[in-house]
């Protein structure tokens, strides 16, 4: 009997879904419109920063003058983006803020659809591999008396790169 009593009580109280075929009518609740947000004023930025981008950039984003909490990172981006709206076409290419539109140019020459944005691509230069060497210094002792100090210099491997071919001295140099 108690079920029966709590199961009318939950039938009363859960509002019933709408048959098939009846219109529902729900009074609207009123939506407040959208506040219009103001843009942020711009901080005003000294005639030397328009002189100077580069030098402004590096004094305001000092681990001396920025705050312990502001990264690196952010005040550099959020100096390039002040400077941006300041300087407009004169701003640097190296200063244009992260997610700047960069100047386009084709890619292919006969593909007028192959475009590349961004900084040019280089092409990759063999890696010059130094080689590690192995110096002695040592006293010689000359003609005309006296000594005079020689470095004599081998590759550190003990490869000779140099394997004995045939040499002809002229003029005093091989």
């Amino acid at each position: 009997m108690l079920a029966a009593v709590f199961a009318v009580i939950l039938q009363q109280a859960a509002p019933l879904p709408a048959a098939a075929g009846q219109v529902v009518w729900e009074t609207p609740v009123p939506v407040e419109a959208a506040q219009p947000v103001p843009a942020a004023e711009l901080p005003p930025i000294p005639d030397s920063a328009r002189a100077d981008p580069w030098g402004y950039e590096r004094a305001e984003c000092s681990p001396l003058i920025r705050s312990s909490q502001e990264t690196l990172e952010a005040c550099q981006a959020r100096v390039r983006v002040t400077l941006a709206a300041h300087l407009g076409a004169d701003l640097p290419a190296g200063l244009a803020p992260a997610g700047a539109v960069d100047e386009c140019r084709q890619a292919a020459a006969g593909d007028r659809y192959a475009l590349q944005c961004g900084a040019p691509s280089r092409p990759q230069r063999p890696a010059r591999v130094l080689e590690e060497r192995s110096c002695e210094t040592r006293p010689r002792v000359q003609a005309q008396g006296g000594v005079a100090w020689t470095e004599e210099c081998r590759p550190a491997s003990g490869v000779d790169r140099d394997e004995g071919g045939l040499r002809i001295r002229l003029g005093g140099k091989d």
